[in-house]
This record gives structure tokens, C-alpha cells and sequence, in this order.
């Protein structure tokens, strides 16, 4: 096994990897600060002229810096002899090379395994602590100092060894004595007079860290006797051989059956008895809260593609504490189990083998990680992965982690890319209802390279949750947290809401990871993807009436009389309206109706089902209103829209949420009409807004990095043909490669064979075009701008002016404008599409308005004093003797909002600059 062990390492390790950013096994991380002539700082300067890097040191010298965790540059770091670069490595590590029994160069260069890196504040030095692997456990942890992070290092000790017995010498034996003061190897540590693995240590895989109060230590091990910890001397960063955690050296200290103390090999943190366990890497980090624990992570299993590797997790709130799971598991063991695969008892799987949907290779063997938590707080997860295809090829992975609202880490369910972050707002239920799909990180048939996949369930606007689980949904917005509470029939799970761009697609989306508190368990999901292709209807004045004003009657089942609409496929309607009704009783309100050519479910405005599918469960959530009185005389929005198999409703009156209902198992894709009407009522109808819900329409491509590398005008969107007049709404994300400087490489709009660029560029345009931005020639901010963006984007044409109207907003929430008005646009036909350049385009919503009937007038009744009304500025203000009720509209005839004025003055305000029209009179905001 031994032999096989190091011959497969050799293979796997430095060679490029599927789909890899990086190719460098069992990455350590360090954050990095270097100034113009490439010294390194562990810190920035107070000027902030240091660069900031990331680095990853791995096994074999493979090593690699980052400025975003995203883009990598591979190189080698180098070593020196007495100032003399060198790369004899034999030379370098020679009391090392002669402990482990190397004599070959290349040989040695092979059992350089998995190192840790740290910045020593004592010595003022980059400290590298090397594993120097050899045969029969006969290993130690190599020191070696730099003044720069890529080196040269030189040799500077000999931290910890194992391997040793009574018929051995040299650099073992010796260390040996100088920690206990005995010539001879206890016997504890022997089988047959040679080091046993049962009890001793593999020495190898260190984890060096600074604790809470500034004591330096260093967790290792691998498989064999476990995991163990000493404390190092920060003046020389080898081992205090005066600290002996207050046990001695005389013998170690057990706890029952459980090894808790060994004079030589330190405290014991996790393992024991030959099960599985390595790459042991500890953080201090802290929650929001301010709590803060050593969080210990550890590889189970075999590295290999096929071996079972994962990841567990442990914590502890002090450095030499108990380190437990969730469920109060320990990390020591106290006989020999199989510890991974199908036994996930001890410690948290993070994940196990996974492949997306649209992954042709999946991933696994995730592991020998590090972390990082940086001065923003925010937390990482840097591991290799390896894949189910059984090659050889690996690369680096990182993944944010984020605190569940129990205060365990989870990690997020993609890559992470620049600009990820919680959302510092709460979602509402819209946002959140839908079809999602999830991969639920259970163990798997490893040896097979077997991957867990996604399977497809709804979160449902009345709190209910159905699909591959059952049961319900809870969200929690608190203080930036975003937390989501799914209790299903697989257990209840504590998730973490945020939004991600999905590997190699970058579709972005919203998506959560969860843990299973109970049986530790955890799952990634997802929010499936669409594009809403939207074509909207204003009604100007009362053309759309649906029953009678003068009488109020209507009957239920007058389908005749109602609006229909025929959809197929995933939609969404939006019907907004004003609901007249005297309100005798709670069903003389607005109704809607879904019929499938041969059964209908039809749904009253007090959320009473008349009718319904077969088969399906009609559900809803509500606080108990009076539906005689919610509705009456108020404007009203109804959204009915069908994802998949689930049907998700949401009724509000006056933009107050009043109601949602879920319809579930009901047939999908079938071709349905959705009626408007109700009973003893009559709508005004302002909107109709009728959607096709379609896969998610991106312009560009991405790559494994998470680059965008699509060059000028290769890449389109489909074309949208108007013929004359028309009016068109465009929301997406720009996303651009976040070190590139050209200001062309984002967004263009192909208007017939012209462009217009974001950077107010334009060529081959039919007239004159004119362009005005907020940023004007300042190029550093725009690209800030542009990068992870959102663009709202309105094109119309009015006679033979083409109007562009940009609204962006960055990262931080704040808005840039930016108007291109095309005159002397003589072609009757106008086509739109986009292209981009090195960018990326994520379309969320494309909405084309047209509109019908006269002049926008105000429907709501004015009383017979009218209100006088005037503008002064960015305000308008309403003056009254009673209270009432004015519909303001901009001057292509679509409601603006709805505004209930008190008797006195009401002053309205956050208007944009315009032309407004109230009860059919201009007003002008400045």
C-alpha cells in the first residue's frame, strides 16, 4: 500500500487539470502585500500602495498567486544554500533528504508534500514548513525562511520527526532525546522494533498558526496515529521544547481509550488507531456575532479519484481544546473504524463528489484544504479537486464560506467570483418562489466515481415546499444575514440565501447552501435560471373594463366576460387593475380562472377554490384580512405565474402584500387560459403584462477561470424586429474581467448595422446620434462602473428619433446615467440585438410596452371640491379639504404610482425629472 501510495501521488501531482484554474495539490493560502520593487508584507501600508496577492503553496513545489482567487499565475518558488540559488534539492533539505533516505534529486523533489506558509512577526521572515515524506513513516516538517514570498528559501531546521526506533540514528533519534531526554524510542511507539502506525505518527501535512493571545503553533499528521499539536518558538519558528501542555515528558495521557497526550508527538487533536485523516487545517474565525472558534478541517479517505476523499469539520474555542462536530461528535478516535464513505458520523462532509447538470465531468475528492478569513471578513475555502473521468489531473478550487444562523460554516454552492457577497437586503416571496434544483451531498459509490446529483423541487409562495422534498420554507433577513429554514421530509436544514454566478455558465442566480443539524448533512441549490420575455399592455383611460361599471354584475362562471389570455410553457401574467365593488360579501371581489381545455381551478379574491385540477393541492398564506373591505375600490396587482409543475399567485392591494397561494402537481408546459373577471364587481384594468418564462438568454462566454474571453461581435443575441414606432426594456448584467482596462469591453447595442458602446463610443448609425453620461471622460470610474453591474436599458422610437435611456448601477448600489438619442432615424424597420466584447451579458427581463385606448385620465374619483395640485421643483404638491386619491402617470400614458392624499397638503416627492399627467393635466418636475 505504501509503495502504490507514493507512485499514484507522483502521477497526480503538477499536471494541468480539466477545466483547471490551477494546478497545485493540498493549497495552502496567504495573503500577500507586495510594493513596486516585489518586497512582501503580510499587511498593507498606511499610503495603500502595496498590491495585494494571493499565494498557494503545494506539494512537489507547485505554487501559484492570485489577485482575485480567480485568475492564477503558476511559478515554482526557489531555495538557496548560503545565499546561492540552488536547485539541488537533496542539498537543501540535507539532514531532511538523509532522515527519509534520499539520494536522488528528482526523488527528493517528489516527497515534497504539502506545506503551510505563514509570515513570522518575530523573525520578520515568510516561514515555509515543508513535509519531507519517506518510507516507514521515516518523515519530518522542513523550516525554511525568506525575506520574499517566492523566495530563496533557506533551510533553518527540523521541526518534528517520526519513524524512528532503537535501531535507527540521526535526526530522529536526536530530536527524540532533546523532547524527552531519553536515548531510547519508547516503547509504545513499536511493533516488531519498528515504528508503529497504529499509534505514531505519519509527520507530515503541518497547519502553522498564531492563536488568539499570539502563541504560534503547529498542527500535523496524517492517517496513523493522528493528528497532533506543539507549540513553536516564534523566535526561531521551531519547536518550544519547553512547552509540554502541563503533562510532562515522562508518559503520555490517555482518556479511557483515547490518546490525549504523547510526550514527543504533542497534544492529540483527531484520529488515532490507523483511521483515516490528513491535511488537518485550523482558522480562528469569527461569526457577525463576534463569536469566534478553531474551526479544524481534515481530509477522510484516499486522495485519489476514486478514493473516498472529503472533507470533515470540527471546531473548538480554544486552540488546544476538544474539537466536535455538529452533533458533539469528537475528532479522536477511540478504536479503529472505516471512517469515510458510506460513515459520515464523525465530522461535518462540507461536500462530497458533485456534478452540476450541465457538467460533463463531475468533481471528486475534494480536499486537503486551507482557509482564509480576510480583513473584510469574508471567509474561503481553498482545496484540490480531482474528477469522476479517474485521470490524473487536479486543480484549486475556492468557495466562500458562509455562518448558518446556528453559527456553523456552510459553503457556498459555486466558485467564488469577484463582487459575491450576501445581498443587505430582504428578498421578498416573489423572488424567492420557484423551481430550484439541489444536490444534496450524501456519500456515494466513490470507488466507482459516483457523484451526487441535482435533483428538481419548488419553493412555493404559500410557504410550502414540494418536489423531490416536502414540507415548508421559512426566510429571515437580520442585520445583512440571509437565512432560509427548509423543513422537509429529508430533515430541517439551516440555509444560507445569496446570489452566485454558476460555474462555467455565469448565469447569475439566486442560490443557498444548507446543513442538516441533525444528521449533518449538507445540500447546494439553486434557483433554475429564466429570462422574462415580457410583453406588456397599458390601458390608457378605462379601454379595458371587464363587467359592468354601471351595475356591478358578474358572475362567477361568465368566462365570456372575463379577459383570457392563452399561455403554454412557464409564464407569468400580471393583471393590475382597479377593483370596484359595493363588498357585500367576501367573494364580490376580482376572481381568476385556469382552464386546461377540460378541467378548471378557479380561485376567489378571499382565496377560495371553486374549482381545481386533479390531482394537485391548492394551498395559500395569509394573515386573516377582511376580504370584504382589502380590495374594495383599490388598486389591485394579481401575478399568476406557472414554473414547472407548480402554480405560484401573489394578490396585493395598494402594493401591500395581501395574500399567496400555491397550486402544486399540476401538469406542466400544457397549453392553458387564464381568465380576470369575479363576481358582483367590475375591474378597471390599467396593465396586463403577459411573460414567457424561457432558459436564460446570456450574450459572451465564460471559461473555467470565471473569464470572459469572447472576442468583439462573435457572440449576439437574437435580433428583436419593431416595424415603426415602438417602446422596449432590457434589465441585465454587464459582467466584465475584472483586470482588464479597455473601456470598449462591455456591452455594445446593434441597432440595425450600427453600434452604440457603453463607453458612449457609436459607429455605422443611421443619422446623428448624441450621447450624454454621468461619468463623463473620467475612465477609471466607468470601468469601476461596468464591473458586475446592472444594467435597465429602455429603447423607443418615436417618429424617426430612437431614444436610448441607461440607467447602471454598480456594486455598491449607486446609479450612473447614460442617454443616446438617435435623430434622423429614417428606416420604417428597426432592428436590436447585443453583442459584447471580453464581457458578459446575463438577461434578466425583456419587456416590450405598447399601449391602448386615449389619453391617460385619472379614473379614481375626485370629490366635487377637487384638490388644487401644482409642481414646484422636484416636487408636486396636492392641497385638499378631504382625503382622496390621484393616479400620476409619465407622459407615455403608464401609471407612475398610486397616491393617497390627506385633507391639508400632501407634497409628493422622489419623482424623476419629467412630464407628469394627474386628472389629465401636465405637471413638470424639475
Amino acid at each position: 500500500m505504501r509503495i502504490f501510495f507514493l507512485f499514484l501521488f507522483s502521477l497526480l501531482v503538477g499536471t494541468a487539470g480539466v477545466g483547471a484554474t490551477v494546478a497545485v495539490h493540498d493549497p495552502s493560502v496567504v495573503v500577500v502585500y507586495k510594493d513596486a520593487d516585489g518586497n512582501s508584507f503580510p499587511e498593507q501600508n498606511e499610503s495603500k500602495s502595496r498590491t495585494k496577492f494571493y499565494y498557494v503553496m503545494g506539494t512537489q513545489l507547485e505554487a501559484a498567486y492570485s489577485k482575485d482567487l480567480l485568475n492564477w499565475t503558476h511559478f515554482q518558488p526557489s531555495f538557496s544554500i548560503n545565499g546561492s540559488v540552488t536547485n539541488d534539492f537533496l542539498k537543501v533539505f540535507a539532514e531532511s533528504a538523509t532522515w527519509s533516505n534520499h539520494y536522488d534529486n528528482a526523488k527528493m523533489k517528489e516527497n515534497l508534500w504539502a506545506p503551510d506558509i505563514i509570515y513570522n512577526r518575530a523573525l520578520k521572515k515568510w516561514c515555509l514548513y515543508f513535509s519531507v515524506n519517506g518510507d516507514d513513516w521515516l518523515s519530518s516538517i522542513a523550516l525554511l525562511t525568506s525575506d520574499r514570498i517566492e523566495g530563496p528559501y533557506e533551510f533553518k531546521g527540523t521541526v518534528v520527526c517520526s519513524g524512528m526506533d532503537n535501531f535507527s540514528s540521526g535526526l530522529g533519534n536526536i530530536d527524540y532525546k532533546k523532547v524527552t531526554g531519553s536515548d531510547r524510542i519508547a516503547s509504545r511507539y513499536m511493533k516488531d522494533g519498528k515504528w508503529m502506525g497504529e499509534y505514531g505518527s505519519s509527520c507530515i501535512d503541518p497547519s502553522v498558526l498564531y492563536d488568539e493571545t499570539g502563541n504560534l503553533w503547529m498542527f500535523y499528521g496524517s492517517w496513523s496515529g493522528g493528528i497532533f499539536l506543539i507549540k513553536l518558538d516564534e523566535n526561531t519558528g521551531l519547536r518550544d521544547y519547553s512547552h509540554n501542555f502541563g503533562y510532562g515528558n515522562s508518559s503520555e495521557i490517555w482518556d479511557n481509550k483515547s490518546l490525549v497526550y504523547d510526550p514527543y508527538m504533542g497534544l492529540h487533536i483527531a484520529g488515532g488507531y490507523y483511521v483515516s485523516g490528513e491535511g488537518s487545517y485550523v482558522e480562528y474565525i469569527k461569526d457577525p456575532d463576534g463569536k469566534g472558534y478553531y474551526y479544524l478541517f481534515m481530509s477522510y479517505g484516499f486522495y485519489s479519484p476514486e478514493g473516498g476523499y472529503s472533507m470533515r469539520v470540527f471546531r473548538s474555542e480554544t486552540i488546544d481544546g476538544k474539537y466536535v462536530d455538529v452533533t458533539g461528535d469528537s475528532s479522536i478516535f477511540s478504536k479503529y473504524i472505516f471512517n469515510y464513505g458510506d460513515n459520515v458520523q464523525n465530522g461535518v462532509a462540507i461536500m462530497q463528489n458533485y456534478k452540476w447538470s450541465w457538467w460533463n465531468i463531475g468533481q471528486t475528492a475534494q480536499g486537503h484544504n486551507s482557509l482564509l478569513q480576510d480583513e473584510d471578513d469574508r471567509c474561503f475555502l481553498i482545496y484540490h479537486t480531482k474528477y469522476d473521468n479517474g485521470t490524473i489531473h487536479h486543480n484549486v478550487e475556492v468557495h466562500q464560506l458562509f455562518f448558518d444562523e446556528k453559527g456553523w460554516l456552510v459553503a457556498a454552492p459555486f466558485e467564488y467570483r469577484v463582487g459575491d457577497k450576501l445581498a443587505n437586503r430582504s428578498y421578498n416571496t416573489e423572488e424567492l418562489a420557484g423551481e430550484y434544483n439541489v444536490i444534496v451531498h450524501r456519500s456515494v459509490d466513490y470507488k466507482n466515481l459516483k457523484c451526487n446529483t441535482e435533483e428538481s423541487f419548488y419553493i412555493n409562495a404559500d410557504g410550502s415546499v414540494s418536489g423531490a422534498f416536502s414540507g415548508s420554507w421559512k426566510y429571515k433577513f437580520a442585520d445583512g444575514r440571509q437565512f432560509l429554514s427548509l423543513e422537509t421530509s429529508a430533515g430541517t436544514f439551516d440555509c444560507v440565501v445569496m446570489e452566485q454566478r454558476m460555474d462555467d455558465l455565469s448565469e447569475k442566480t439566486l442560490a443557498f447552501s444548507g446543513m442538516n443539524h441533525q444528521n449533518e448533512l449538507c445540500l447546494w441549490s439553486y434557483k433554475k435560471p429564466l429570462t422574462q420575455k415580457t410583453v406588456s399592455t397599458t390601458y390608457k383611460g378605462s379601454s379595458l373594463i371587464i363587467g359592468d361599471p354601471n351595475t356591478k354584475k358578474l358572475n362567477w362562471q361568465d368566462y365570456d366576460k372575463f379577459h383570457a389570455i392563452k399561455v403554454s410553457g412557464d409564464f407569468e401574467i400580471d393583471y393590475r387593475f382597479i377593483n370596484h365593488t359595493d363588498g357585500t360579501e367576501n367573494w364580490h371581489n376580482w376572481a381568476f380562472a385556469v382552464n386546461n381545455g377540460s378541467e378548471t381551478w378557479h380561485m376567489r379574491a378571499d382565496v377560495w377554490n371553486n374549482s381545481t385540477f386533479s390531482g394537485s393541492t391548492v394551498n395559500f398564506k395569509h394573515s386573516n384580512p377582511d376580504f370584504k373591505s382589502v380590495f374594495k375600490e383599490k388598486e389591485v396587482v394579481v401575478k399568476v405565474r406557472r414554473v414547472g409543475s407548480s402554480y405560484d399567485i401573489f394578490a396585493y392591494a395598494e402594493q401591500e402584500l395581501i395574500f399567496t397561494a400555491s397550486a402544486v402537481n399540476c401538469t406542466a408546459d400544457e397549453e392553458v387560459t387564464v381568465y380576470l373577471g369575479g363576481e358582483d364587481c367590475y375591474l378597471d384594468v390599467k396593465e396586463v403584462s403577459v411573460s414567457a418564462l424561457v432558459s436564460r438568454n446570456t450574450v459572451g462566454t465564460t471559461n473555467a477561470d470565471g473569464n470572459y474571453p469572447a472576442a468583439f461581435n462573435v457572440e449576439k443575441s437574437e435580433n428583436i424586429d419593431f416595424i415603426g414606432d415602438f417602446d422596449i426594456n432590457f434589465s441585465f448584467s454587464n459582467f466584465r474581467n475584472a483586470d482588464n482596462k479597455d473601456v470598449w469591453d462591455n456591452y455594445v447595442v446593434i441597432l440595425n448595422n450600427g453600434y452604440i458602446r457603453s463607453d458612449a463610443y457609436s459607429w455605422d448609425i443611421e443619422g446623428d446620434v448624441t450621447m450624454n453620461t454621468s461619468w463623463g471622460d473620467d475612465n477609471e470610474s466607468f470601468l469601476e462602473l461596468m464591473k458586475n453591474s446592472l444594467v435597465d436599458m429602455n429603447i423607443s422610437k418615436e417618429g424617426n428619433t430612437i431614444t436610448i435611456t441607461t440607467e447602471i448601477t454598480d456594486e455598491k448600489g449607486v446609479k450612473h446615467n447614460f442617454v443616446a438619442i438617435n435623430t434622423n432615424a429614417l428606416s420604417d424597420n428597426t432592428t436590436i440585438a447585443f453583442t459584447c466584447e471580453e464581457s458578459f451579458l446575463d438577461f434578466y427581463k425583456i419587456e416590450t410596452k405598447r399601449s391602448e385606448g386615449s389619453e391617460a385620465t385619472a379614473i379614481t374619483k375626485i370629490t366635487t371640491d377637487s384638490p388644487y395640485i401644482f409642481a414646484i421643483k422636484d416636487k408636486i404638491h396636492i392641497k385638499s379639504k378631504q382625503k382622496g386619491r390621484a393616479e400620476i402617470y409619465d407622459f407615455s400614458g403608464k401609471l407612475v404610482c398610486t397616491v393617497k392624499y390627506c385633507d391639508g397638503e400632501t407634497i409628493i416627492k422622489g419623482l424623476k425629472s419629467g412630464i407628469y399627467l394627474i386628472n389629465n393635466q401636465k405637471y413638470v418636475v424639475k
